[in-house]
């Protein structure tokens, strides 16, 4: 009988994949953007006292271009990809990924979730769907 390896671990993953639209984003301040969304959630991680992160992921696709951002220490920050185009930013993809040692599916999304809404105050989001890893 085959045992499940993330219960064992007490890990806890959550995603989501979002669209969201703007009357004209620059780059730099949505990279800025997203970057802060993955320090928000690794330090919404770290903060819980008894976890450990496995990784915190965004990836931003747009017309044109997309950004990467994978984090998977707090102190080392968050590595970034970013082949967004040049000029106003009016419409895209996001997808946003967390696993943790230490906290439920629950806690995880209630972090992710949360990371998220700075995001809000300048873009207009839709989420598409939300996803738990078994």
């Amino acid at each position: 009988m085959k045992e499940n390896t993330k219960d064992e671990a007490h890990a806890g993953s959550f995603g989501l994949r979002l669209l969201f639209t703007s009357p004209g984003i620059e780059r730099g301040e949505l990279a800025q953007l997203v970057t802060e969304a993955v320090r928000s959630v690794g330090e919404g991680i770290v903060g819980q006292g008894r976890t450990l992160i496995g990784h915190v992921k965004a990836f931003t696709s747009v017309p044109g271009g997309s950004l990467r951002i994978n984090m998977v220490d707090l102190d080392l920050g968050p590595e970034k990809e970013d082949r967004l185009p040049e000029g106003a930013i009016v419409e895209g993809e996001m997808r946003f990924m967390a696993a943790a040692v230490g906290l439920t599916d629950e806690e995880l999304e209630r972090i992710v979730k949360g990371s998220l809404e700075p995001l809000g105050l300048r873009l207009e989001m839709g989420i598409l769907g939300l996803q738990h890893e078994h």
